[in-house]
């Protein structure tokens, strides 16, 4: 494949070494997948396959993936959906029901435009599916940062990013402080941009809102003011802004005061270089922690194409570069958890699984709400809570000139019985506790504050 279409958009000179090398020849799937259409006989596909009576006693006479028997007692899924590999780039049902998901998941206002939408479905690709929402960034991470190469994220940021663009792939995090007085420091974020843009041709952010671990959401004022300063900076700097979008916790949240959906959609909707590329999952959207499924999605501009054929020549070029870093890490997803969420949106539908999961959203609500007002009892100078409205946590900044966040945790487990995280990063200003409430009982968070006061009272 040679890239044609991509090579005239801004994406290709933006890819990373690995990024422009790699691709998915025309391998074993490719030819698996002609011989199931075209072959009467067929030895491509390297999974053992048999008439079902020939190894399983009472078996019918179809022709199955060989299979262990007492698979069928811990399921109702059948073999062919168990068993088998999975396409490369995920089972194409469910790409298809993801797609629709995606959308849907844009229509928290009714009164959404419909040219938006259209925009939202011809101009996206079709979702890429991954081993877990960890997977998808570190593919993209792959596509797109070269060793030394920087990307720009907060100082309060998931501690596996370090992991995967530091320690795996050789490239940097440009941090920034997250907030400044109690708001997104979107200042902080263009002084980053700016100064990665004097010796980089592109500039990649990494952004998750709620995140992790502050539970931070932007409100509508402030995501409009970042959306703008993306947007004026592209201009001012004519350099593409990738972004990728964490999405992880994209239903939870909990206050009024916060955008309702993720910024991924507001970064698709402007015309400007911004390209956001949306990574989200099944872990929390549909609480499967240990499934492991997660999807790329990236967003286009209209410009880029001058007719349908490239669009579609585009879609597939992408699709075909990250095709080929799935299929050289991890060859394939799981193809059981895979049939099991497209079972979900079948069976289930896509306001049923809302309505259920409703169920889950008020009971972490409730705590959401109980944490905050508990942790707002608290009269010590030295701790602050950061800015929170959804997602799965709080964090609580202690005074790193009086306490240190690593032995205060260990002293709230050892006197109190209580566990927290604690992320203790003087380089970059961040000496404090991050709270899981969605793991503690709403009943037991007052005692669950109670004790960390106590702590705090020992210092």
């Amino acid at each position: 494949m040679e890239f044609e279409v991509t090579k005239k958009t801004p994406l290709y000179n933006a890819l990373s070494e690995q990024g422009k090398r790699i691709y998915l020849p025309q391998g074993i799937f490719h030819w698996s997948g002609r011989a199931k259409k075209e072959a009467e006989i067929s030895g491509t596909l390297g999974s053992a396959f048999g008439y079902e009576k020939d190894f399983i006693e009472g078996g019918s006479s179809e022709w199955l993936p060989l299979y262990l028997e007492d698979i069928k007692n811990f399921t109702k899924l059948s073999i062919k959906e168990i068993v088998p590999y999975s396409q490369v780039s995920g089972l194409e049902e469910l790409k298809t029901h993801w797609k629709k998901w995606l959308i849907k998941k844009s229509l928290y206002n009714k009164d959404f435009e419909l040219d938006k939408l259209n925009r939202l479905e011809n101009f996206t690709t079709t979702p890429l599916v991954t081993s877990g929402l960890t997977n998808g960034i570190f593919l993209c991470c792959s596509l797109l940062l070269n060793p030394e190469e920087f990307i720009i994220s907060p100082n309060k940021r998931w501690g596996n990013y370090d992991n995967i663009i530091e320690k795996l792939l050789g490239a940097k995090i440009k941090s920034f402080d997250f907030f400044i007085e109690e708001k997104f420091n979107i200042q902080g974020l263009k002084d980053a941009i700016y100064e990665i843009a004097k010796n980089q041709e592109k500039i990649t952010l990494i952004l998750g809102f709620p995140n992790n671990p502050t539970g931070y959401v932007p409100s509508k004022d402030e995501m409009e003011e970042l959306v703008y300063m993306l947007k004026q900076s592209q201009k001012d700097l004519s350099k593409p802004i990738f972004v990728l979008v964490d999405d992880a916790y994209e239903p939870y949240i909990f206050s009024d005061n916060a955008i309702k959906r993720s910024i991924f959609y507001a970064l698709h909707e402007i015309e400007e270089d911004v390209i956001p590329i949306k990574l989200d999952g099944i872990t929390k959207e549909m609480l499967l922690y240990g499934g492991r499924i997660g999807f790329i999605t990236v967003g286009l501009k209209p410009q880029w194409v001058n007719s349908e054929e490239e669009l579609i020549a585009l879609k597939t070029e992408l699709t075909n570069k990250l095709s080929g870093l799935v299929r050289t890490t991890i060859s394939n997803s799981n193809h059981f958890y895979q049939a099991l969420v497209i079972k979900l949106f079948k069976d289930v539908g896509m306001e049923g699984l809302i309505q259920k999961r409703d169920k889950v959203t008020n009971l972490l609500k409730k705590r959401y709400e109980k944490i905050n007002q508990e942790l707002r009892k608290i009269d010590n100078s030295n701790i602050s809570v950061d800015p929170n409205a959804g997602g799965f946590f709080v964090f609580v900044n202690l005074n790193p000139n009086k306490i240190s966040a690593n032995q205060f945790a260990d002293h709230l487990l050892r006197k109190y019985k209580v566990g927290v995280i604690p992320i203790e990063k003087h380089n970059n200003n961040i000496n404090g506790i991050r709270i899981a409430y969605c793991s503690i009982d709403l009943t037991k968070i007052p005692e669950f504050v109670k004790r960390f006061n106590l702590a705090l009272n020992d210092y």
